[in-house]
């Protein structure tokens, strides 16, 4: 019965003691002594056993199955084993604290106020709690049932919504509050539509901290609660959102966002969900349908948008409490092994008002199923046996309820199939679904029809008749998720939604559930998942019954005693309705005319065997009957009946026997401890006596070994009073031999190192002159083979073009010679062409930096000139050995064209094709020849260049030298200037203030005689002379005090200023102790952050900025070939040009005020600036949206320096990229060298393979093709430096922008350097090392698609060389046609490179055959027609060296950077001057403006 008031002293652990132990009925009525019977029928019969709390709802049944679980949790905690599982904290029993703390946690996500109940559970939840073999609690299980997610939407006044809404709202703090951007609870949609916002004797301020502290216990930690929270306000930010229908003219646009209120609703659900607003917008207006063609957005109306907001909302709760729910699960923990459990089950009690729905449908069959249930087990179970045992019984009648859950069950014509196939269908109306049950269950006795509605029906359950509306029942039915809502959710920022909305395969449906399996085939090209609700409600059902038919059922009957829920009233009426409809009026009966207690015949003798008389009988067969008679007889008892294999008795006479039983066991216990007791006593006795002894025996041995102590103890000190005077004696002599040895060491020590300075003064001299020497002998040298080898390239290039006139004449008669001389004449002067345009870029360059190195000092002239010189001979000896090679295999091509010439006259057609045999290898001889001489020249002039560098080194570091000191020297030039210019104005204020002060005495004294000498005729007195100004000693004194005063102030000031950049420049050089803070730089948000708060970027004239890239380039330039390094001043100076790019700004008014007075007095760093502040102004006009600033920092006004740092500074950022560039580069060159060609020894078994017998041959090549190329060391190792490279990037948080332009970049070089390996060198071009490439390449590939993230399309910048690849590892080559070849495996090859790489293709493995003749010939023919279109014939790849991104890049990238969390570094925090860093960036700059 509910009281309707807390009654404490019912359930509390005194009430609990007395409870323990007894039988049901020996005590009053309670919950607890159910929970004890349960408790001790598992321990007694190791069977699993529920309780199933049942009843109306308001009767209480929340509250009974939590007081049940309390008694339960005392029981298994006070188990014999607590102190074995105590823990080290002392915590007993963790698992009950979890269980009884998740009660709280499920009422205030699952639980609202209805009409009958304020605490109402709109959700059915069965507890297991298991226990071990000691009966104490090892786990616990929760299942929840049909969740009323129609009440987040809709709420019916007096009602309320879910509790956690409210404790929310009103139980958040200020700062939860506005992090999720909270307001009062009669402010969102589903929560106003109730005026009930409060309930008596409830703080939902207290209960939130209740719900937060349940949390805690079960496990769920504090950023998982925030997430919680975040949900649940997402929630009713949604009920915000309102739609309008749209303009005319934008009739297809279905609905727009109902004002500004409703846009702020948007907005605040995108932020506290993290999610996109646009894309949250466009999933509530607009719907995504998957059609042959391809997706289609369709515009909704308000209704439908309504109905994909509500939709939303419903489904954010719903997934939320279902991962509650596994969150407790998890928390409390599962015991595998527990092999018996007790199940509580709460779920809603029967319901039946005004107007009734789908909810109230779904809650009354689940109470007809537990009434089917009880009928069951109270009724037809119980009668049943007595019929099957045979024993005297009247049959009693009871209202069976099968017939009502055939109609809503059964198929085909069961309610819920019929609503299934109502819901597969969209266009059906609930008119139409009435109208089919109508026309389907007509001849049903339970089934009506009201007779004014023409949608309602009127079931007759158990507890009575009920109304039902089926206006929502399709729409409440259909349990659907939008795709758009899913994908949404999915990509949220929030681990929480992405846990809840992880995209995952939809499990199949039940053939035999056809609406389901419709549905969810349909939903694979719609933009919904549907499911059946009310069928996978009967699913969980089912499931529940055949869970709850496995244990032994203790029922609980709840009463509501009055509909008013006030204390202390009963309606008699009322309570005998629940009575009856429960049907515990015929449980009554039964239990009073039957048999409830019941044990078989074997059980029955194994528990009250002991008080037969006859214990021989026992044991007898046959006599098992007649010894349970004998039992009964003697105790007394009457009406009990023995049936064919079990012993029933009465009410209260199981009881009574095992009283009796009791009293015997003790008799027996007592007789028992009586003689135990006596042989313990003389055991005791016995070792008594024997420990007396044994004092006394170690009494005497413990005075001797006393004695024997002292004598040792004074033999000890006399040994070590020896050992320590000896002891002593030798640490001074090892003192003074230690001194001696140290004295002798310093003095040859001392003597030595002037031996070795001498010896290398002479070996640095002798070093010094031999190279003098070398040099001058290098030069002399130099010069005269430049001399010799020009006069011999001079004669030979004579000889050449004789001969080659002659050929030439002699050849007219030869087309295909002619043409083939051509090509070749054509390819040589490519070669000429490229070699003069190499020389021509590096006599620019040389240019340059010899301009360059005149501004520098005169010291710098003699190396400047060795430095050309050497340059010079080098690029000279080059050109002269590549035009030499040129000639000579000029020479041998025209030795082979005169033997092919003599061959053709012997036969016609034999020698024409000998001799195209011989151009075609002699024009690919003397390509590699002239790639050859090309690469060792430029092998020898990289040596040049290395010479050079170092040179250029030497001269960079004086340049950087003179830099410093010239930016010194302007830095002290400034102040001096600034100094001047303050005093200056100094002294103009004191002037000034003394001829004001002069002026004001002479008015005080001649005021009352007559007009100041000086005025005119208006009384204005004319600027007073230094002869009129009268004053006294003290006021002038005072005056020039005051001046002094402010002068000292200004110094100070400009102090302090002076101190702040001194310390703001020995941040950025000690920058590499910094490091990061939350995966942003500290030194670039510092920096910025200082230099917005001292308004540097609004001065017209600074050093600072100078100053700061002086600091940082020195930085960099100790460090250019540490990565490590190079990487983190990349990471800081990119953030810091992104915070400037969008931080400073130009006023275009200021700008153009300032353009009229550009013609005079005004100075040139206003006019840059005035011209850099139109060309910004103009740039921004053009841009389609403005530039995004800094949260919380208002963009500045920048003049001329500041513009000049952000150009240097990105200059900067282009340089340390290349840096990383080149180093890179360097590192993994020398391994391309080597990845092009296979290890000899995977190529030496094929050579032997070649030359052996057919039978050997097979057996080597099974032996050696099973294991195919193996992965070489070179490969290995450019891996590894991709991987210790991507590592320093990703541990100096450098933008996934830069580091993807970076690796593109790379691969591009890999790419090239590979390609044009392979073409150059005719030994790689084979079978073997075709696989040995491509398995190369698929390690990077693999490496990359590990990378996905940091190196984005990188593997497209490979094509070249896999396609070549490709080509070289594909078989049966001769049966590919020209069209495969160009367009299916080589699109993106040049028929010069294809035509290339087939000409030296050679299989050393299989020995097959390269393309056919015809593919060649067809191939020759296009190279042909392109050389008189295309002047470039080269079949070589150019790698690009140049900077891949731009300032527009780096402004747009997506980047994010929060000032405000950066943390500040130890020795600034300490610092006052850098305070402001302290604060938030909005406060430090509101303060300072």
């Amino acid at each position: 019965m509910n009281p309707f008031q807390r009654l404490p002293h019912l359930y509390d652990r005194h009430m609990m003691d007395q409870y323990r132990g007894h039988s049901l009925g020996e005590l009053s009525p309670h919950v607890f002594a159910i929970a004890e019977t349960s408790f001790e029928a598992m321990r007694r019969e190791n069977a699993s056993q529920s309780i199933l709390v049942s009843g109306e709802s308001g009767a209480g049944k929340t509250e009974t199955a939590k007081q049940i679980m309390h008694y339960l949790a005392h029981m298994g905690g006070r188990a014999g084993d607590v102190d074995e599982r105590a823990d080290a904290s002392g915590a007993a029993r963790p698992v009950e604290q979890k269980v009884l703390e998740s009660n709280p946690l499920l009422e205030a996500f699952g639980n609202a106020k209805t009409v009958r109940n304020d605490n109402s559970s709109r959700f059915g939840k069965f507890i297991e709690i298991q226990f071990d073999n000691k009966n104490a609690i090892s786990g616990a299980a929760i299942r929840t049932y049909l969740l009323e997610r129609s009440r987040i939407v809709q709420v019916d006044d007096p009602e309320r919504n879910f509790h956690v809404f409210y404790q929310l709202c009103d139980g958040a703090d200020d700062v939860e509050k506005k992090s999720l951007r909270l307001k009062a609870s009669t402010e969102f949609s589903y929560l106003n539509a109730s005026s009930c916002h409060t309930l008596e004797g409830v703080d939902n301020a207290a209960e939130y901290r209740a719900t937060r502290r349940a949390m805690d216990v079960v496990g769920i930690e504090k950023d998982a609660q925030d997430a919680v929270m975040r949900v649940v306000a997402g929630v009713l930010h949604l009920g915000n959102v309102a739609f309008a229908d749209a303009d005319d003219d934008a009739a297809d646009d279905g609905c727009v966002l109902a004002g500004d209120a409703a846009r702020a609703a948007l907005a605040d659900a995108a932020a506290v969900l993290r999610v996109d607003a646009a894309r949250l917008e466009k999933a509530l207006r607009t719907r995504t349908i998957e059609t042959r063609d391809g997706a289609i957005e369709k515009p909704l109306d308000v209704a439908a948008a309504t109905n994909s907001r509500d939709s939303l909302a419903k489904t954010l709760y719903a997934r939320l409490f279902d991962w509650l729910v596994a969150k407790i699960n998890t928390s409390i923990g599962q015991d595998a092994s527990s092999k018996r459990f007790i199940g509580v089950l709460d779920i809603y009690g029967f319901e039946s008002f005004k107007t009734n729905s789908f909810e109230q449908f779904c809650i009354n069959l689940a109470n007809e199923k537990l009434q089917q249930h009880f009928n069951q087990h109270v009724f037809k179970t119980e009668q049943e046996e007595y019929e099957r045992e045979a024993i005297d019984w009247s049959y009693i009648e009871f209202v069976d309820n099968q017939d009502v859950l055939d109609l809503i069950e059964k198929r085909p014509t069961g309610i819920i199939s019929l609503l299934d196939e109502a819901c597969m269908f969209p266009a059906t109306t609930h008119e139409q679904f009435a109208q089919k049950l109508y026309g389907a269950l007509k001849d049903q006795s339970r089934f009506k029809k009201p007779k004014r509605s023409t949608t309602a029906f009127t079931l007759d359950h158990y507890a009575g008749e009920v109304t039902y509306e089926s206006d929502h029942f399709l729409e409440k039915n259909k349990d659907f998720v939008i795709v758009d809502h899913q994908k949404l959710l999915g990509d949220s920022e929030q681990a929480l939604l992405r846990e809840m909305f992880a995209a995952k395969e939809e499990p199949s449906k039940a053939s035999g559930n056809g609406a389901v399996g419709n549905g969810g085939a349909r939903a694979s090209k719609s933009a919904m998942k549907f499911s059946s609700i009310g069928a996978a409600f009967k699913s969980q059902l089912a499931e529940l019954m055949k869970k709850l038919n496995e244990t032994e059922p203790h029922y609980i009957r709840c009463i509501k005693p009055n509909g008013r829920n006030v204390p202390s009233a009963f309606e008699n009426a009322n309570v005998l309705h629940q009575l009856r409809c429960g049907g515990v009026l015929e449980a009554v009966r039964i239990s009073c005319a039957g048999y409830p207690s019941r044990k078989p015949i074997d059980e029955f003798l194994d528990r009250f065997g002991l008080l037969a008389r006859d214990k021989e009988k026992l044991f007898t067969p046959g006599e098992e009957f007649s010894v349970a008679r004998s039992i009964l007889e003697n105790a007394g008892l009457t009406t009990w009946q023995i049936g064919k294999t079990k012993v029933f008795l009465r009410a209260g006479q199981m009881a009574s026997l095992d009283m009796i039983r009791h009293k015997k066991m003790t008799s027996a216990a007592t007789y028992i401890q009586k003689m135990a007791r006596g042989v313990s006593r003389k055991r005791e006795f016995a070792e008594m006596k024997r420990a007396a002894l044994c004092v006394a025996k170690w009494s005497r041995g413990m005075l001797a070994r006393r004695l024997v102590a002292a004598l040792r103890l004074e033999r000890a000190a006399i040994k070590t009073q020896a050992r320590a005077r000896t002891a002593l004696a030798v640490r001074q002599f090892n003192r003074c031999k230690k001194a001696a040895v140290a004295i002798q060491a310093a003095a040859r020590a001392a003597a030595a190192r002037a031996r070795v300075r001498a010896i290398r003064r002479e070996r640095a001299a002798v070093r010094l002159q031999a190279f003098q020497r070398g040099r001058a002998a290098r030069f002399a040298y130099l010069r005269a083979r430049f001399a010799a080898v020009a006069f011999q390239c001079a004669w030979r290039a004579k000889v050449a073009r004789a001969r080659a006139r002659r050929l030439r004449q002699e050849a007219k008669e030869a087309g295909a010679l002619l043409a083939a001389k051509s090509e070749l004449e054509k390819q040589l002067e490519l070669e000429r062409t490229r070699a003069e345009l190499e020389r021509r870029r590096l006599a620019d360059a040389e240019a340059k930096r010899e301009k360059e190195a005149k501004e520098a000092a005169a010291r710098m002239a003699a190396l400047e000139e060795e430095m050309r010189m050497q340059r010079e001979a080098a690029e000279a000896s080059a050109r002269l050995r590549a035009e030499e090679a040129a000639i000579e295999e000029q020479k041998r091509r025209d030795e082979e064209a005169r033997v092919s010439r003599e061959r053709e006259k012997e036969a016609e057609i034999a020698a024409n094709a000998a001799r195209l045999a011989a151009l075609e290898a002699a024009a690919a001889e003397a390509e590699l020849a002239a790639e050859a001489a090309r690469v060792a020249a430029a092998t020898e002039l990289d040596a040049e260049r290395a010479r050079c560098t170092k040179l250029e080194a030497q001269c960079d570091e004086l340049r950087t030298m003179l830099t410093q000191a010239e930016t010194k020297t302007e830095s002290l030039a400034e102040k001096a200037l600034m100094l001047e210019t303050e005093n200056a104005r100094l002294k103009q204020m004191a002037k000034e203030n003394v001829m004001r002060a002069a002026a004001m005495r002479a008015g005080v004294g001649d005021a009352a005689r007559s007009p100041p000498r000086g005025s005119d005729a208006f009384g204005v007195a004319s600027p007073a002379t230094p002869d009129s100004a009268t004053s006294t000693p003290g006021s002038d004194d005072s005056i020039r005090r005051r001046v002094e005063a402010e002068a000292k102030a200004k110094s100070l000031a400009s102090q302090k200023t002076f101190e702040e950049h001194e310390t703001l420049l020995a941040t950025v050089e000690r920058a590499s102790e910094i490091g990061f803070s939350g995966g942003q730089p500290v030194l670039a948000c510092v920096t910025f952050r200082s230099l917005l708060h001292w308004k540097s970027f609004e001065l017209e004239r600074t050093g600072l900025f100078d100053q700061i890239m002086s600091k940082m380039s020195n930085a960099v330039e100790l460090n250019t070939d540490n990565n490590a390094q190079l990487t983190y001043w990349l990471s800081n100076t990119f953030a810091l040009l992104h915070l400037l790019q969008r931080t400073l700004k130009t006023s275009g008014g200021a700008a153009s005020r300032r353009r009229a007075g550009l013609g005079s007095g005004v100075g040139i760093f206003e006019r840059f600036n005035s011209r850099l502040r139109a060309a910004s102004a103009f740039s921004d006009a053009d841009k389609d949206e403005p530039p995004v600033g800094i949260p919380g920092v208002r963009q500045v006004d920048a003049k001329y320096p500041a513009f000049l740092f952000k150009q240097q500074l990105t200059a900067f950022v282009e340089k340390i990229y290349g840096f990383l560039r080149d180093n890179m580069k360097k590192e993994i060159t020398p391994q391309l060298g080597s990845c092009i060609q296979a290890p000899r020894a995977a190529r030496g078994g094929a050579a032997a393979r070649r030359g052996a017998s057919l039978t050997q041959t097979a057996t080597s090549t099974a032996d050696g093709g099973a294991h195919g190329p193996q992965l070489g060391t070179h490969w290995r190792a450019i891996l590894d430096c991709l991987d210790a490279l991507l590592v320093t990037f990703r541990a100096n948080h450098v933008p996934v922008f830069l580091v993807r332009k970076f690796f593109t970049q790379i691969f591009c070089f890999i790419n090239v350097q590979l390609f044009n390996a392979l073409l150059l060198r005719r030994e790689c071009c084979s079978f073997s090392n075709g696989e040995y490439i491509k398995t190369g390449l698929a390690e990077l590939e693999v490496w990359l698609i590990e990378s996905k993230e940091w190196t984005g399309t990188a593997w497209e910048e490979l094509r070249y060389i896999r396609q070549a690849v490709q080509l070289l590892v594909i078989h049966q080559k001769p049966k590919k046609t020209l069209n495969e070849i160009t367009l299916e495996l080589c699109p993106v090859l040049s028929i010069q490179q294809l035509y290339r790489i087939s000409t030296m293709y050679w299989d050393d493995k299989y020995g097959t055959e390269t393309v056919s003749q015809e593919v060649l010939h067809a191939m020759k023919e296009l190279m042909m027609k392109d050389q008189n279109t295309n002047m470039s014939n080269s079949f070589l790849l150019d790698d690009d060296s140049s900077i891949h991104f731009t300032i527009d890049d780096i402004s747009g990238a997506p980047t994010t950077i929060d000032l405000d969390a950066v943390q500040v570094p130890p020795h600034l925090a300490k610092d006052p001057c850098f305070e402001f860093l302290l604060h938030s960036v909005s406060v430090s700059e509101n303060g300072t403006a």
